[in-house]
């Protein structure tokens, strides 16, 4: 999800712009409520996961309370958003909400959906509002391929991080083969007049590839 509007917290503007290095910055009271070894942890998933991916662009993470950056989108309900590169910017944001009370594991595995997205974006799949070239932002958030991607393998890749390996090529491959599958079948359906009935076409293509549970069809 991408955020829409000026960035603040508590009074002042939060910097996304671009410097070349990869950054996490613990935002909006974060640095004050988490312990160390939480800050440590999510620090080293963060790198993790860039190293996961061998993500080349940069990526900068923000880890803040569920405060001011949590309400820009969706009025808080969201745990997280990916904000991709724009013309005056050379790099993804991702900022990741965490709770003081919830378990560390929920917010790694909320920074692998994330970092997910910035993987799309540094292949080249997902640029601005495009999916492969093509727009499918009218489609429902539960079928957007992105989406599809990021939350049917979040809890796969931050299990590489609990236990401290790097997916293989194949594997990676295995991921985007699953979600071109889906994305074939997605433009496929894209002009049918009957929503319903492309979402249930759309969702057993998506159950066949071990993804039905996401969409919910």
């Amino acid at each position: 999800m991408v955020p829409k509007g000026t960035q603040y917290t508590e009074g002042q503007t939060v910097d996304f712009s671009s410097n070349g290095l990869n950054e996490i910055h613990f935002v909006d009271g974060a640095d004050d409520v988490l312990s160390s070894l939480h800050k440590e942890a999510l620090t080293s998933a963060s790198a993790h996961f860039l190293e996961c991916f061998n993500i080349k662009n940069e990526v900068d993470v923000f880890i803040s309370k569920r405060s001011v950056l949590h309400t820009m989108v969706d009025g808080g309900a969201t745990r997280a958003w990916h904000m991709p590169p724009s013309f005056d910017r050379g790099n993804s944001v991702v900022c990741v909400f965490i709770d003081p009370n919830s378990r560390i594991e929920e917010s790694i595995t909320s920074l692998a959906h994330e970092m997910i997205h910035a993987w799309q974006v540094d292949r080249g799949d997902f640029v601005g509002h495009l999916w492969k070239g093509a727009d499918l932002h009218h489609l429902p958030y539960r079928v957007q391929p992105w989406e599809i991607e990021a939350h049917g393998h979040m809890a796969g890749i931050a299990d590489y991080f609990f236990k401290d390996k790097i997916p293989s090529n194949s594997h990676l491959k295995e991921i985007t083969d699953k979600t071109e599958e889906v994305f074939e079948a997605i433009i496929k359906e894209a002009n049918v007049s009957n929503m319903k009935e492309t979402l249930k076409k759309v969702g057993k293509v998506a159950a066949a590839v071990g993804l039905g549970a996401l969409v919910g069809l």
